[in-house]
């Protein structure tokens, strides 16, 4: 049986502000890349 997934923490300070200016920065080329890649090997027509 699997083992239940607990709660995420929230994020707070200089923790949160850094996520959110991660968010806001457009992605790298490997980033483009590694998306790329795994959606390819998805099974799922999108």
């Amino acid at each position: 049986m699997a083992k239940p997934i607990g709660p995420t923490p929230e994020l707070e300070g200089e923790d949160a502000i850094a996520v959110l200016k991660k968010m806001r920065e457009p992605p790298t080329k490997e980033e483009i890349e590694y998306a790329k890649k795994i959606k390819s090997q998805r099974n799922v027509p999108f």
